[in-house]
C-alpha cells in the first residue's frame, strides 16, 4: 500500500533535480562559448637604461639625456610614440616634484640652468592604453668649474703677481684647466704668493674656509666660485677678532681624533706671529699671538712660517685634543701647541718642547743655533712631521710624532749626503712609506728613510724648473672614508689613491707669455723610491706653481 504523501515528496525532488541539471548544462556551455575580457598572457613590462648621476657646468651645458627606453612586448619605443607619455620632474626647494620640460618627449636636452647643486629627478615612461607607468630615478649636478679639483696658487710675470688656477674635476672623467679665476677688479693686485688653506667642517655652524695667502695681503675666497668678493673678505678683518697689522702667509689646520670637526686651526704671519682659532671651545676666530706664555701677552719670540700637523684624519670618533709643531726662530728651538690643555686660556698660548729621558732621547728640541729649512707633514705612523734642520754647512732630518699630543721624537738622521740635498728647499714626504722628496732646479730625488736608498726619480726638461712638489692629503675631518662613502668602488679607490699621488709643479723657463707652469702626477708605489707619471696627467698653461691645495666636496 503506497503512502501518497511520499510520492508526492519524491516527485518534488525530481523535478528540482531536473532543473538544476538543466542550469548545470546551461552555464557549461555558455562558459564554453565565452570569449572573455581577460588576457592571460605575458604582463606588459617597461624597462627604462639611463644613467643615475649627470654632472653639468653651470649655465655653460646642456642636460643631454638619452634615455633607453623598451618593452618586453614591443621591444625598443622611439620618441614620438603616441601610445606613450614621458615625463622629467625634479624635487623643488619646498620638496615638491615640478616638471623639468613640459614637452612630452622620450629625452631631455636644456641648458643646465637649474642652480648650482645637486638635484634630485625622476623621469616616468606611461602606457596610455594600459596606465602602466616605469619610473627611474636619477641626480643632476649642476656644478661650475670651480666646483671640485686642485686649486693653484701662483705667481705671474717677474713682479709675482698672485694669480690663482685650477685644475677643475668636472666628473669621474672629465678634468679640465682653469686659469685667474680669483681676479676682481674691486681688489688690489697682491703680489709673492706664499700658500692655500683648506678648513674643511662638518658642523652646520661654521661653513668650510678657503684661504689664499701672500706676502701683501690675505683673503677668504668664495666656497663656489673661488673668487675674491671684496674687501670684507680681507682674511684679517674676518677671521680675526681684533685685525693685527701682520701678513698671514700660513693656515694649517689641527686634527682632531673626533671625525665631526678639527681641533683648531694654526695662522702665521710673515712677521713671526702665530694665531690660535680654538675649535674645540666653539671658538669664531682667531685671538692674539700665541707665541706667550700668557693669553693676550706680548709676543716672545718670533716663529717660522712652518706649522707641523698630523695630516692623519679619524673614523671612530676616539677624542684628543690634537697638537701642533712650531719653531722659535729667536731662540732656535722647537714650540708645541696642543688641545689637550686643561684651561681655554693655556689653549691660546704655546710652549717650549722638553727633551724626553736619555734612553728616548735622539735629538735636542734646543738646536743651539740650527735653522728650520723646511716641515713635511704626513699621516705616517698617525702624524710624523720631518724637520729639515740647517747645522751650519750639514743638514739634518728630525722625526717628531704629533698622535696624542706627545711629541716624541722617532728618526734622526744626521749630516745627510745626498746630491743635492744641501741646496734643495722645496720638501715633502710620503704618508704610507717612510719616503722624502726634494726637488733641486729640473729634478726630484726620493730618499726612504728606513733602509737608506735614494733616487733621482724625476728629470724633466733642462729648461724647466720645479716650482712645487706636495702630497694632497684631503682635510675633511672624517678622512676619505667619508668622501667616497657614495662612489662605487672603482672612482672610490681612484680618488683614495690620488693622496699618495706626488704633484709635482715646473715652469718653463724659455715661456714668454707668463703661462710657462706645467703640472704633473706622478704615482708611487712601495717603498715610495720610484715615481711614476701617471699616463694623461700632465697640463699646461698656469703661470708659477707655489702651492697646490685640493678643494673637497662634501658627499
Amino acid at each position: 500500500m503506497y503512502n501518497n504523501k511520499n510520492t508526492t515528496f519524491m516527485n518534488k525532488i525530481m523535478k528540482h533535480t531536473h532543473i538544476i541539471g538543466l542550469l548545470s548544462l546551461l552555464l557549461f556551455v555558455s562558459c564554453l562559448d565565452d570569449k572573455g575580457n581577460y588576457t592571460y598572457g605575458e604582463k606588459d613590462i617597461i624597462t627604462i637604461d639611463m644613467p643615475t648621476t649627470l654632472s653639468v657646468l653651470a649655465n655653460a651645458e646642456y642636460i643631454d639625456i638619452k634615455p633607453v627606453i623598451t618593452s618586453n612586448k614591443e621591444g625598443a619605443i622611439e620618441d614620438g610614440n603616441a601610445n606613450y607619455e614621458f615625463l622629467y620632474e625634479r624635487v623643488n626647494s619646498d620638496g615638491d616634484w615640478v616638471i623639468l620640460s613640459s614637452e612630452n618627449k622620450k629625452d631631455l636636452y636644456r641648458i643646465a640652468d637649474l642652480g648650482i647643486g645637486k638635484h634630485t629627478c625622476r623621469y616616468s615612461v606611461t602606457d596610455k592604453r594600459t596606465g602602466i607607468k616605469s619610473v627611474k630615478g636619477f641626480d643632476i649636478n649642476i656644478i661650475v668649474s670651480t666646483s671640485e679639483g686642485w686649486m693653484l696658487l701662483c705667481n705671474e710675470g717677474s713682479e709675482e703677481r698672485v694669480r690663482l688656477d685650477m685644475l677643475s674635476q668636472l666628473s669621474k672623467d672629465r678634468i679640465i684647466p682653469a686659469y685667474d679665476i680669483a681676479k676682481n677688479p674691486d681688489i688690489p693686485e697682491m703680489y709673492h704668493a706664499r700658500s692655500l688653506g683648506f678648513f674643511s667642517n662638518r658642523r652646520g655652524t661654521i661653513g668650510d674656509k678657503i684661504t689664499l695667502m701672500a706676502e701683501t695681503e690675505s683673503y677668504l675666497l668664495n666656497n663656489t666660485y673661488l673668487t675674491i668678493d671684496g674687501n670684507a673678505y680681507e682674511m684679517k678683518a674676518s677671521l680675526f677678532a681684533s685685525s693685527p697689522e701682520d701678513h698671514i702667509v700660513n693656515f694649517a689646520c689641527v686634527p682632531n681624533n673626533d671625525f665631526t670637526n678639527h681641533a683648531a686651526i694654526i695662522a702665521v704671519s710673515k712677521e713671526g706671529n702665530a694665531f690660535v682659532w680654538d675649535l674645540l671651545q666653539n671658538g669664531t676666530a682667531f685671538e692674539d699671538p700665541a707665541n706667550t706664555s700668557e693669553r693676550g701677552g706680548t709676543p716672545e719670540y718670533r716663529v717660522s712660517p712652518f706649522v707641523g700637523v698630523s695630516t692623519q684624519r679619524s673614523t671612530t670618533g676616539l677624542s684628543n685634543g690634537g697638537a701642533a709643531l712650531l719653531y722659535d726662530i729667536d731662540n732656535h728651538r722647537f714650540i708645541g701647541w696642543d688641545g689637550e690643555r686643561e684651561e681655554q686660556a693655556r689653549r691660546q698660548t704655546c710652549y717650549p718642547l722638553k727633551d724626553p729621558d736619555s734612553a728616548e732621547k735622539l735629538f735636542s728640541f734646543n738646536t743651539g743655533s740650527m735653522e728650520l729649512v723646511s716641515m713635511a707633514n704626513t699621516a705616517f705612523s698617525n702624524g710624523a712631521v720631518y724637520a729639515i734642520m740647517q747645522d751650519g754647512n750639514k743638514r739634518h732630518i728630525y722625526s717628531i710624532n704629533l698622535s696624542n699630543s706627545d711629541f716624541k721624537q722617532e728618526g734622526c738622521w744626521e749630516d745627510i749626503q745626498l746630491t743635492d740635498f744641501d741646496k734643495a728647499t722645496l720638501f715633502c714626504a710620503h704618508s704610507q712609506y717612510q719616503t722624502l722628496y726634494y726637488a733641486y732646479k729640473n729634478k726630484v730625488y726620493s730618499y726612504n728613510l728606513s733602509t737608506g736608498a735614494s733616487k733621482e726619480a724625476v728629470t724633466l726638461n733642462p729648461n724647466e724648473e720645479v716650482t712645487t712638489i706636495k702630497f694632497c692629503m684631503y682635510d675633511n675631518p672624517g678622512g676619505v672614508t667619508q668622501l667616497t662613502a657614495k662612489m662605487d668602488e672603482e672612482t672610490a679607490a681612484a680618488f683614495t689613491a690620488r693622496q699618495y699621488e706626488l704633484v709635482v709643479g715646473s715652469y718653463d723657463t724659455t715661456s714668454t707669455d707668463n703661462n710657462g707652469g706645467i703640472l704633473r702626477f706622478y704615482q708611487t708605489s712601495s717603498p715610495g723610491t720610484d715615481l711614476t707619471l701617471k699616463p694623461g696627467w700632465e697640463y699646461t698653461g698656469y703661470a708659477k706653481i707655489i702651492d697646490v691645495k685640493y678643494k673637497e666636496v662634501k658627499p
